[in-house]
């Protein structure tokens, strides 16, 4: 009979609803439905009163309660006994509350709210604005034990849905214990960016450390961390980062970090001979706008103390950058062509660069000229360029002068025989300067003309085994592709040798132990504009060819690439100066057999010594979140030969154990060792290290460490050298 009554409560209901509400609800939608165990209804005050299990459901959100009395017409719910509001990713539960489906106003003398990951309680919540609510007092926590392991104890806080949490005079007790004071916490809804991270530890290079970082998230569009940081043998450190999105069209972040240096590195830098000043900072401005559909500005602007700041204090983000360079820039992108000023000051004068004071770039896209079947495309450039030695002492880190650049260049694609693609091209480059190098034949204006023609040549051969099947490794069927390429190119003498101009863009070099040249390019292209080294070009006369091959296999309906592999060389025509008939031969593979696995190769063979002069390796292993095992290896003959071995494996539920190893085998010695152990608990997750460095131009370094953050908030964290939260590292 319970069932009947129900069933019939419910018709009751919706009736009710369709006919007290159709036309107001015919604009907003579907209208709210009603269930409870009884249901009666008032007409004149279109009003329904709802005992026993009482779910309303309107626009996404669901009021559940033992007892509410609705109002149909302004969506009023007066809510009591056992209350539970789920709205979007928050459910919050009291003991009465008053709530309007149409505004979102929310109110109880009592609450608890469950917005993942965070678990907040309070009294006399009440609405501010638009998803913004205020509590007389409130609690904080993400553990769901009941009493929590920790929490955080406000005497003022406020909910912004979906966005943040900001609590007023907070006092974070474990148990029941106070162990700290903030005057202010903001925990972000948005993000896993923990509130607070901690590392602490003892470093021989360092001393007794306390790293430290506190997230607040000040707006919708605004968050700020600040770095707290103590380190016995070489004082405090301060730094912040600010990070901002001006509406939907830019991101920015401001970063700043400070420290008096009571012991930087024994005060001198022993690569440079140069001393190191005590007072130590970065500053970095990052931005990017969408200025209109088509033009977007990015600017990245660096300025540092010194040249060792970044490696000494931050020394993982110094491993992908070494030399942070400073450029804004503004480019307009068009269906045919992108037009650029870019502008780039060299703030910090140890490094060497090239200073773009600006720079304005065109450069149009292949395109059809007419109903022609030749294709046009052009690059040109003007600017005022500057030389920065640095303290590399690089000759050609010399001189400033204005240099406009000119480039265009015919094509003529065609098929041949249905099968072998051809492109001849045929193009013209004109370079003017201002001035001439010093020690240069003319000094004065110089106006240099480069010619080129060339033919890029290819075709394809495929062979396909439908039979062949897999379900283990996810085979369905193969196909073997392989295309031999040639690209040749003729450059005749330009009219000014590259010897005779300043070397602003061209093809840089390290002199290795053994007194040899290499490239820091490793292999530039052989074709114009590709080729866009416009101070080194000289005379060629040059065939590249190769053979690159692909096997596939279908997975999901669409081709999956198990192994590509190329190989590449250069035969020299003529030969300049100490160059040979043919280049070193180079070679790329990639292997992905399946997702789990990858595996890179990079080499680069000496066909006429027979030696093996580069060989770099990159491959990683990966089962689920059990374990894992990354390798990389560095060979550069007579230089270094570096071997890089990761490890992760999950040894139980809540511990898990990481390796790191770089080793340099030439001379055997171990340059960096990192031991961790992590812990999972209830509430926190604890990383204890041990670092080792080994450095052959300063003191070796050994550092033990304990890093903790929030399991609820894994976004960062800390260890020997910090990692910035809410930083775009």
């Amino acid at each position: 009979m319970r069932r009947v009554g129900c069933i019939l409560s419910l018709a009751a209901a919706v009736v009710f609803f369709a006919e007290e509400g159709v036309c107001a609800e015919a604009s907003r939608g579907e209208p709210a439905t009603i269930d409870a165990e009884q249901l009666s209804f008032d007409r004149p005050s279109n009003t329904a009163l709802g005992e026993g299990n009482v779910v309303i459901k309107y626009k996404g959100t669901t009021l559940r309660a033992d007892r509410v009395r609705f109002n149909s017409t302004t969506k009023e719910a007066w809510a009591d006994g056992h209350v539970r509001l789920d709205r979007g990713n928050e459910e919050w539960a009291a003991p009465a509350a008053y709530y309007n489906f149409e505004t979102g106003e929310f109110k109880a003398d009592e609450v608890r709210g469950f917005l993942d990951p965070l678990i907040v309680s309070g009294t006399s919540i009440h609405q501010v604005g638009s998803n913004h609510y205020a509590f007389a007092t409130g609690t904080l926590t993400t553990c769901d034990y009941d009493p929590p392991h920790y929490r955080l104890q406000a005497s003022h806080a406020e909910v912004w849905s979906g966005d943040r949490v900001t609590m007023y005079n907070v006092t974070v007790r474990f148990g029941n214990v106070p162990v700290f004071w903030f005057p202010v916490v903001v925990m972000s809804l948005k993000d896993d960016t923990p509130p607070v991270a901690l590392s602490v530890g003892q470093s021989s290079r360092a001393g007794f450390f306390v790293l430290s970082s506190t997230h607040w998230q000040l707006g919708e569009d605004l968050k700020f961390t600040l770095h707290l940081d103590e380190r016995t043998r070489r004082g405090v450190g301060v730094g912040g980062d600010l990070q901002y999105r001006t509406g939907t069209t830019g991101e920015g972040l401001l970063r700043g970090y400070y420290i008096n240096d009571a012991k930087p590195r024994d005060d001198i830098d022993i690569a440079t001979g140069k001393n190191i000043p005590r007072n130590r900072y970065r500053a970095q401005w990052q931005h990017k706008q969408a200025l209109t559909e088509d033009i977007d500005l990015t600017a990245n602007m660096n300025k540092l103390s010194d040249p060792d700041v970044i490696d000494d204090f931050f020394n993982r983000e110094f491993q992908r950058e070494r030399e942070p360079e400073s450029v804004i820039d503004v480019t307009q992108r068009g269906p045919n062509h992108t037009l650029s000023l870019q502008a780039r000051p060299e703030f910090n004068v140890f490094f060497a660069e090239v200073e773009r004071l600006p720079e304005a770039k065109l450069s149009v896209n292949r395109m059809r000229v007419g109903s022609t079947p030749l294709f046009y495309e052009s690059e040109t450039s003007a600017g005022y360029l500057h030389n920065i030695q640095g303290l590399t002492g690089d000759s050609l880190y010399t001189g400033d002068t204005g240099r406009a650049d000119t480039f265009h260049q015919v094509t003529l694609p065609a098929t041949l025989f249905g099968w072998l693609s051809v492109v001849p091209r045929a193009g013209a480059r004109e370079t003017y300067y201002l001035r001439g190098p010093a020690g240069a034949p003319d000094t004065n204006e110089i106006h240099r003309a480069i010619y080129d023609l060339g033919l890029e040549t290819s075709f394809k051969m495929s062979r396909t085994w439908d039979d062949v099947q897999s379900t283990r490794w996810r085979i369905d069927g193969l196909r073997h592709i392989v295309q031999p390429f040639a690209n040749y190119s003729w450059v005749p003498s330009p009219s000014v040798k590259s010897n005779e101009v300043f070397q602003f863009d061209t093809v840089r070099s390290i002199t290795l132990s053994n007194s040899t040249m290499l490239s820091l390019t490793r292999f530039s292209p052989i074709d114009f504009p590709a080729f866009n080294t416009i101070d080194g070009i000289d005379k060629e006369n040059v065939v590249r060819f190769g053979l690159r091959q692909k096997l596939q296999t279908r997975r999901d309906g669409r081709p999956w690439d198990l192994a590509e592999l190329t190989g590449w060389t250069d035969w020299r025509i003529e030969q300049t100066g100490d160059h040979r008939d043919f280049n070193d031969l180079y070679g790329m593979l990639r292997l992905r057999p399946v997702d789990w696995i990858s595996l890179d190769l990079y080499g680069r063979y000496d066909m006429n010594n027979g030696l093996l002069q580069e060989f770099n390796t990159s491959a990683q292993v990966v089962k689920t979140d059990l374990w894992a095992v990354g390798l990389e290896t560095r060979l550069l003959r007579h230089d270094s030969n570096l071997v890089g071995l990761s490890q992760r494996y999950r040894l139980s539920r809540r511990w898990t154990v990481q390796t790191y190893h770089r080793v340099e085998l030439q001379d055997g010695q171990w340059e960096e060792q990192e031991y961790m152990l992590e812990q999972e608990t209830h509430d926190w997750l604890i990383n204890y290290g041990v670092r080792l460095r080994n450095q052959r131009t300063q003191k070796d370094e050994v550092a033990f460490f304990v890093a903790v953050t929030l399991k609820a908030f894994p976004g960062a964290k800390l260890g020997v050298n910090r990692i910035d939260v809410g930083s775009q590292n």
